[in-house]
């Protein structure tokens, strides 16, 4: 019975550590976006395979985004922040700037179009920063490329504490079951 305890311990820890997987070692082959939420949360990255836009690369990033109903392609929030309503335009010391740089860039333009009529390519860097639109990402963008290389999507995270939850159950419940067999026997 031992035997088929540690068996059930293997088999449950086998899935805590998988493969990392292939976007944690290649850069992002689309545009990397970047979005600096300031003194509201900590700066991500994420990657967008082929966006039609500059709100579409948030979109496709991983980031949910408002738009200012008012104004096309301004954006009220990213990610519920802030949380407010932005009505006909956030204020002018409170919103969400937008900037660009192209492959290879080390430093931010501040684009002179709104996330819906931007045109990113393949390897452009999107950034997105909250406050008074005097500052880019507090991240360069040939940084950003950097990190967006060796990072992992943040989902996974989350999932493995699940796997390692569901294993720990099992190996107790193995445990539990085999040492009430033996109290029985």
């Amino acid at each position: 019975m031992r035997a088929v305890a540690l068996a059930a311990l293997f088999a449950a820890a086998a899935p805590v550590a998988p493969a990392a997987p292939a976007a944690a070692q290649d850069a992002c082959a689309g545009v990397t976006v970047v979005v600096d939420f300031g003194e509201l949360d900590d700066l991500r990255t994420g990657c967008a395979a082929d966006p039609a836009d500059g709100l579409d690369a948030l979109a496709q990033a991983g980031f949910a985004v408002t738009e200012v109903a008012a104004i096309r392609g301004m954006v009220c929030s990213i990610d519920a922040l802030p949380a407010t309503d932005c009505g006909a335009s956030p204020p002018a010391d409170a919103y969400w700037s937008y900037w660009h740089a192209n492959a290879g860039d080390e430093e931010w333009t501040y684009s002179m179009v709104g996330g819906a009529d931007a045109t990113p390519d393949a390897g452009d860097v999107e950034g997105w920063a909250f406050g008074d639109g005097s500052a880019p990402p507090a991240l360069a963008p040939g940084d950003a490329v950097a990190s967006e290389a060796g990072s992992e999507p943040e989902s996974g995270g989350s999932s493995y504490t699940w796997i390692i939850a569901v294993a720990v159950l099992a190996v107790i419940g193995v445990l539990a079951a085999w040492r009430l067999r033996q109290r029985r026997a």
